[in-house]
């Protein structure tokens, strides 16, 4: 029985989802305790501090996931030791540069009074060196679809996190720059080990080739287009509430977002798991393929997620009070959330036709669909801001730029790709009726001959 029900967990699929609901749970976690201890100003500086590392991040992975996995995907052991050297040349000389950047802005604004800043400053630069590696080393573990090892890597580093941050609790010790030192720390453990593993492949750098490196930074320099805008669109939102309302409102903005986690974690793992596939599928000339991975998750998640957002509309106040605890009861957090749902129905459609754009090879029309909407938020962010002047103008003007991307990227990927809205969500109803067939007669094998 043992043996049955650790093959049916050892599914890819479910690894995926596990890695992401275990980074998600974690972060979940690590989030609630810094509501509850941090002042909410404070909260509101780690959310900003983390918003910019994560845009810097998002660079770093804009120009290389992509490129490196459609390139990894079914190589040959030669080519992959020389994609893998040449993502390791990249992936050095872009945080080299950011920790250049960061060193030239220290040396001009190192005596700023503001507390975000002076945090920026001093451990950005640090925190892109410490996770570089365990970013390498995911980005292999995909191409090879080793979720179980993702899956390992994120509970190393988000796991350390939490239990840092249970330490400084029982000490008393919850400060701004120790949680920092926390996040660092865990960092720093989780790339040294996966070094050690031989799991970022740092050994194939001598395989690298100008070639490959020229390769890599042609799809790149679209790609990372298109990662920076989807980062910078999630992040618009905390940039223009905290320049025009402060910390405190951001806080409230971030705690509804955190939740947004049970659409996030399920999202994750499907792109993740069908991406390669998808790649692999293109580039032996099945098209037909690609466009039936397609319909099949966008449809199965958006099937899946309309009781789910039914539901979170209903309860909203619930998650609010058990992540941000009684301050945040109250506030504008259970509203935020219900409308943020309401434009999640949209997601999964929207965040697939993205990764197919740039699995058939057109990243430019992926980049400009990221920026479109983030153009449409900025603006919808900005005259929401003026007209209304609370934080309920920034999720109002969410919905307008759901739309636009939706409808953008749709059209043009049709172009390429025999595909409808109709037929994504009757293969994704009957592929959910299929999965629930499945699961349930595996189950009853496993435990009915144990």
């Amino acid at each position: 029985m043992f043996a049955k029900l650790h093959a049916y967990l050892g599914n890819q699929q479910v690894l995926s989802l596990a890695g992401n609901l275990t980074v998600s749970v974690m972060s979940i976690v690590s989030v609630s305790l810094l509501f509850r201890v941090l002042s909410v100003p404070e909260v509101g500086v780690w959310v900003l501090f983390m918003s910019v590392v994560g845009l810097a991040d998002s660079f770093r992975a804009g120009f290389l996931t992509t490129a490196f996995i459609r390139a990894r995907s079914g190589a040959a052991a030669a080519r992959v030791a020389e994609v893998t050297g040449s993502a390791w040349v990249i992936a050095l000389l872009i945080t080299g540069g950011l920790v250049l950047l960061n060193l030239g802005a220290w040396l001009v604004l190192g005596s700023s009074p503001d507390p975000t800043t002076r945090v920026l400053l001093h451990w950005f630069g640090v925190v892109l060196v410490v996770t570089l590696p365990h970013f390498m080393a995911a980005s292999v573990m995909q191409s090879q679809i080793r979720f179980d090892r993702i899956l390992y890597i994120r509970l190393l580093s988000q796991g350390l996190f939490v239990v840092f941050l249970g330490a400084l609790l029982l000490l008393g010790e919850v400060t701004l720059i120790y949680v920092v030192y926390s996040y660092v720390g865990a960092s720093l453990a989780t790339s040294l080990l996966v070094l050690l593993l031989g799991w970022a492949r740092i050994s194939s750098l001598p395989h690298q080739s100008g070639a490959c490196i020229r390769e890599l930074a042609h799809f790149g320099k679209y790609s990372v287009g298109s990662y920076v805008g989807a980062n910078l669109l999630r992040s618009s939102d905390t940039f223009i509430i905290s320049y025009m309302l402060g910390p405190a409102p951001l806080a409230v903005y971030n705690l509804a977002g955190r939740f947004m986690e049970i659409v996030e974690i399920p999202l994750r793992s499907f792109v993740a798991t069908a991406m390669p596939a998808m790649s692999a599928a293109f580039n032996q000339g099945r098209r037909h393929e690609v466009a039936r991975l397609l319909r099949k998750n966008a449809g199965m998640l958006t099937c899946a997620f309309i009781p789910v957002i039914i539901g979170t509309i209903l309860l909203a106040d619930i998650p609010v009070q058990l992540i941000g605890g009684a301050k945040y009861q109250g506030s504008e957090a259970a509203n935020l959330l219900r409308i943020s749902m309401v434009l999640a129905l949209l997601y999964p459609i929207d965040r697939f036709v993205g990764v197919t754009l740039d699995v058939v090879n057109q990243p430019r029309l992926n980049m400009l669909k990221v920026f479109l909407m983030l153009g449409v938020n900025v603006a919808g962010d900005v005259a929401a801001l003026l007209l209304f002047g609370n934080i309920y103008g920034v999720a109002v003007a969410s919905l307008p730029t759901g739309i636009v991307g939706f409808i953008f990227g749709y059209l043009h990927l049709k172009k390429y790709l025999p595909l409808s809205i109709r037929h994504i969500m009757v293969t994704g109803f009957s592929e959910i009726r299929l999965l629930a067939r499945k699961t349930f007669d595996k189950f009853a094998l496993v435990f009915g001959s144990g």
